[in-house]
């Protein structure tokens, strides 16, 4: 973020200037810094996408990212994750098709909110619509409102990663 606070926050010397640690090197005239880059290049990572929306008035931080075999998401109006929730499809022995069985377990945090729970379980037949993976979801919210619900699955929507 650009704010006012970054601008003032102390920052470390350019390498090569005065002060900068023996061991820092300046990559930037360096072939090492292309042979860096092309390694990147040539190793994706999951697809990920974020943003930042106002829910209820308040910052709500979204982040979601697509592994082979899960989808993880973070939904945090707070400085930290929250409750972590898994959501997975039950497999139904003998049907091909139908509508499935979803299980949800608090694996950290909260579990005396049956909200949550909800969110995991909404989100991960969603997901499931569109293609077969598991859920992981941090979850930190400071309202349960069914408005709220409403308002974060319609930002969820907008940055799937399924």
């Amino acid at each position: 973020k650009n704010c006012a606070s970054c601008a003032s926050e102390p920052r470390l010397p350019p390498v090569g200037a005065g002060g900068a640690p023996p061991h820092a090197r300046d990559l930037t005239q360096s072939s090492e810094l292309e042979m860096i880059a092309n390694g990147c290049a040539q190793q994706p990572g999951p697809l990920s996408k974020s943003a930042e929306v106002c829910i209820g008035g308040v910052s709500t931080r979204l982040i979601a990212t697509a592994y082979a075999n899960r989808i993880f998401v973070v939904v945090s109006q707070r400085e930290n994750l929250g409750t972590l929730i898994s959501a997975t499809r039950e497999s139904a022995t003998g049907l091909a098709s139908g509508p499935g069985c979803y299980s949800t377990r608090v694996l950290l945090g909260r579990r005396d909110d049956e909200a949550l729970e909800v969110y995991a379980r909404t989100l991960v037949e969603l997901i499931n619509k569109s293609r077969p993976a598991d859920l992981l979801l941090a979850l930190n919210l400071l309202d349960s409102s069914r408005a709220t619900f409403h308002e974060v699955m319609r930002a969820l929507d907008a940055i799937k990663v399924w």
